[in-house]
């Protein structure tokens, strides 16, 4: 009965989101309480879970050895899953004061808790048909904060977004599908299922990994299907920085992760070679992402085209097959959702206070709004790479893991793109910080309980930096167990 346990955090804040449905609150404060509350509350039962060596697994629902709805802890379900319960704090601080602006804040907050048991689901998913179902509910409970404004552009974007996620899901089924009838197996082991079968078809093999890597690869921005992506920041912000950092792109790179380690193997891929093809979109979706990003005036789409490239690092770790790619892949998983959650809680707070959204219209805004702005430089730096920040340390670690294949050409390619990110990042802070015209200043800091979770960010992104060794061990110990 034990085990048991495993499943509150999963199911705690859909319970909650039933309770909310039904209970009519006296004020917003209640309101905000009660989901402060759950959200807190769900990292401490994680964590209790975590901390108790008796609950790593558990069948919910067992048919055959195909439909079989299984939960098990590991230490990369760890890693995941304290990064968005995490970083799920903060936004919903940060989404009290943001949402009054948008409205509909109690269908919002639904769906936002709603996404947290799901995301919950993903990291504790313990073999491939729990991922996929999960995966899929991830999309269902997402797109209502898509098109959260209604409007005819989010009902556009909306269709896109199931468009392209359920096409992914498709391919992913099959290739699901496929794995299947070789091992018999879905369950996730280090090393991988296919390690004591035999291939006699290797040409087989390479097709079925090519054909879940794109599957999976839509959510997680893969050139070219990545323009989904960019077209989602018609929602508003807090969602557009659980898109971006935690909840759907990071679930993406999850899967890739897990099916390339604890599916395939990385011993299978390199004798199919399975990650020579993939490496050519990877590299794609790195320049791509880069220099599409360089041509956008809107604020929160360059951020998003940034948010492809990045993910195009975290991929190109996946796919070198070495220890030092993979540890720098997790722990780009990790600054990069640090990072970029920050970046666009800055950006919402410029658009919360003084509704700008373009480039060109926030010259001299760092007088105004300089704790904002300073955030924003911080985090831009980092996520530059310039040392000691942590960006450096995980485009460390990549580049280790390039110059471990033999192949240079990666280096250049993370080298050239820290450029690119640097000719479009730093743009935004010259320009916020260059004189504007001659005026009485105005403070437009945003409230504290936008600004605290900022500030907290920004200095979780500097002591990253400084100390990566709180998170590079315990990355390192997963990756030694699977590589």
């Amino acid at each position: 009965m034990k085990n048991f346990l495993i499943l509150i955090p999963i199911f705690f804040p859909q319970i909650a989101v039933l309770i909310m449905g039904i209970i009519k609150f006296k004020s917003d404060k209640n309101r905000n309480i009660y989901i402060s509350t759950v959200v807190i509350l769900n990292l401490f039962f994680i964590i209790g879970i975590l901390i108790s060596n008796n609950l790593r697994e558990m069948h919910l629902i067992k048919i055959n050895s195909f439909l079989d709805i299984y939960f098990k802890i590991d230490r990369l379900g760890i890693l995941f899953v304290l990064l968005a319960s995490i970083l799920w704090i903060f936004t919903t601080f940060y989404s009290f004061v943001y949402m009054t602006h948008e409205g509909n804040e109690k269908r919002f907050f639904i769906y936002f808790m709603l996404t947290l048991g799901v995301t919950v689901g993903i990291a504790f998913s313990g073999n491939l048909f729990t991922l996929y179902l999960y995966y899929e509910f991830l999309t269902l409970a997402t797109f209502p904060l898509v098109i959260h404004s209604g409007s005819k552009e989010a009902l556009r974007v909306g269709k896109k977004y199931l468009i392209y996620s359920f096409s992914g899901a498709t391919l992913a089924l099959l290739g699901i599908i496929l794995i299947f009838s070789i091992s018999n197996n879905l369950n996730f082991v280090e090393n991988g299922v296919l390690q004591n079968i035999s291939i006699d078809n290797p040409k087989l093999l390479l097709t079925i990994y090519m054909v879940m890597f794109i599957g999976f690869g839509v959510k997680a921005a893969l050139v070219p299907l990545h323009s989904w992506l960019p077209a989602a920041m018609v929602a508003p912000t807090p969602v557009s920085s659980l898109l971006h950092a935690v909840a759907v792109v990071k679930s993406g790179i999850f899967a890739l992760i897990r099916i390339s380690y604890f599916i395939f193997g990385s011993d299978v891929l390199k004798k199919i070679h399975g990650n020579y093809y993939i490496s050519i979109l990877v590299i794609l979706t790195i320049l791509m992402g880069s220099l599409l990003a360089l041509h956008q005036d809107n604020l929160k789409k360059r951020l998003a085209y940034s948010t492809v490239s990045q993910l195009g690092y975290i991929l190109l770790g996946i796919v070198l097959l070495n220890q030092n790619s993979l540890t720098g892949s997790l722990l780009h998983l990790v600054n990069h959702a640090v990072i970029k959650i920050t970046l666009f809680f800055c950006v919402g707070a410029i658009y919360f206070k003084t509704g700008k959204k373009y480039i060109h219209e926030i010259r001299g805004i760092g007088k105004e709004m300089p704790i904002t702005m300073w955030c924003f430089a911080i985090s831009s730096i980092s996520l530059i790479g310039i040392p000691p920040t942590n960006g450096f340390v995980s485009k460390w670690y990549l580049a280790l893991g390039g110059l471990g294949e033999n192949k240079a050409v990666f280096v250049i390619i993370l080298l050239l793109s820290a450029l690119l990110t640097a000719g479009y990042l730093l743009p935004i802070v010259i320009t916020a910080f260059f004189p504007g015209e001659e005026k009485n200043i105005l403070k437009k800091e945003p409230d504290l309980s936008m600004l605290i979770p900022i500030v907290l960010l920004t200095i979780i992104v500097v002591f990253l930096g400084l100390f990566p060794n709180v998170v590079l061990h315990f990355i390192q110990s997963i990756v030694r167990n699977i590589v």
